[in-house]
């Protein structure tokens, strides 16, 4: 029988050695004794030397809420987190991101946001507050275009964290979710079309360690968009909206 946790945690890594150590630290500190949810971090293709710091840091905390999967060979941000997802425990699942720009406190105030709605087919999902100008403008365009395309009020898309009920994972996300960063787009476009997104405020952290991997930078964020734009009309054609 699977263990029985209320709440799994995903964190796609990819090249953050050196940002493992204090994603094990700043989510014990946040967790405190709470042995209700579980943290899964997803070593997602790594080149670095993240699976020795995985293992390291394993043995040095030995706290069974964490738990590392592999992921062999990089196939996208996405796909990193739905194998996080296909190997969770909990009735409720959530993903963030590992450069802890996102602090643990944002997942577990989006966890009680969820509780309180008790909806489960409500997405609960950060909104970025007091941003820069360049960032923005890309994410008002983005949300812009993918609102019109797909007929659907859709805001902040990147916004993290992310947390919905596995009824909502097992109907949605299960099956031909994107491999890439379009993944949040995917999981928003449901939960507006079929349930409801309610919000909570938060604001992003300056990375600390290593190179953001999407939306780090200009160039970093122009591909993205237009590999989002591609992916806003590949679904728009797939559902015929």
């Amino acid at each position: 029988m699977l263990p029985d946790k209320e709440l799994s945690i995903i964190l796609p890594c990819y090249n953050e050695a050196a940002n493992i150590p204090l994603i094990f630290e700043k989510f014990k500190e946040a967790i405190g004794n709470d042995d209700f949810l579980e943290i899964i971090l997803v070593n997602n293709g790594s080149t670095d030397n993240s699976a020795s710091v995985f293992e390291a840091e394993r043995l040095r905390h030995n706290d069974p809420r964490f738990r590392i999967t592999r992921v062999e060979q990089n196939q996208g941000y996405g796909f990193g987190i739905l194998s996080g997802l296909k190997a969770a425990y909990g009735k409720v699942l959530a993903w963030t991101h590992a450069d802890l720009q996102t602090p643990p406190q944002d997942v577990l105030r989006a966890y009680q946001k969820y509780k309180e709605i008790n909806d489960p087919m409500t997405l609960i999902k950060g909104k970025r507050e007091g941003r820069a100008i360049v960032p923005a403008l890309f994410t008002w365009g983005m949300q812009t275009l993918s609102s019109y395309a797909l007929k659907v009020d859709l805001e902040d898309i990147a916004a993290q964290p992310k947390v919905f009920s596995r009824e909502f994972y097992e109907k949605y996300l299960n099956k031909e979710a994107p491999y890439d960063f379009s993944l949040d787009l995917f999981a928003m476009y449901w939960a507006m079309k079929e349930g409801k997104v309610a919000e909570i405020p938060v604001v992003f952290e300056k990375r600390l360690h290593g190179e953001a991997k999407g939306g780090g930078n200009l160039k970093s964020r122009i591909k993205i968009s237009q590999r989002t734009f591609k992916y806003i009309f590949e679904l728009q054609k797939k559902l015929g909206v």
